[in-house]
């Protein structure tokens, strides 16, 4: 019975060596490279496309995956994003009906588009929030805003890299 246990251990051992690991995820080995053009912007709010888009970018290049090419020509995928609006939810209303707590929820409309298929890896609505008080200044809305825009950025990067 030992011997048996130290053959399969010993089996094991042998062959945990030839498993190649990957961070890759469940991306096909060929797509390699990644293009993310400047976010459309229909929320009109000031900094917002630039923010979201830099910070996408930033997220591939960090997590390496996928390197980041300027031109749509030298990528594999194509990661195309419209921001379709920054709305307030009211989450907490005091019983003399005021706002104590509110929601800034940035929704975005992405589509990743593998250019060997002509086919979408993935595509959907992402939406997240950060959370104010019902009287916050334009500096915490600001930061509320900033919050949802890095969740929306993760949920982003990690559909594109697990591809679904």
């Amino acid at each position: 019975m030992f011997r048996g246990m130290a053959f399969a251990a010993l089996i094991c051992l042998l062959f945990s060596g030839c498993v190649k690991y990957s961070f890759k995820g469940a991306l096909p080995s060929y797509l390699k490279n990644i293009s993310i053009p400047l976010f459309e912007d229909r929320s009109r709010r000031v900094g917002l496309q630039e923010n979201l888009s830099q910070g996408v970018i930033n997220a591939f290049v960090q997590d390496n995956t996928l390197r980041v090419v300027e031109n749509e020509e030298d990528a594999d995928l194509v990661l195309k994003g419209t921001i379709l609006e920054v709305h307030t939810r009211r989450t907490s209303i005091s019983p003399e009906e005021v706002v104590e707590l509110q929601q800034l929820v940035v929704s975005v409309k992405v589509e990743c588009l593998n250019l060997h298929t002509n086919k979408a890896l993935w595509s959907g609505t992402v939406s997240d929030f950060g959370e104010v008080s019902g009287d916050a200044n334009q500096a915490e809305e600001d930061q509320a805003i900033d919050a949802a825009v890095e969740k929306v950025i993760a949920e982003i990067l990690n559909r594109t890299i697990a591809a679904w």
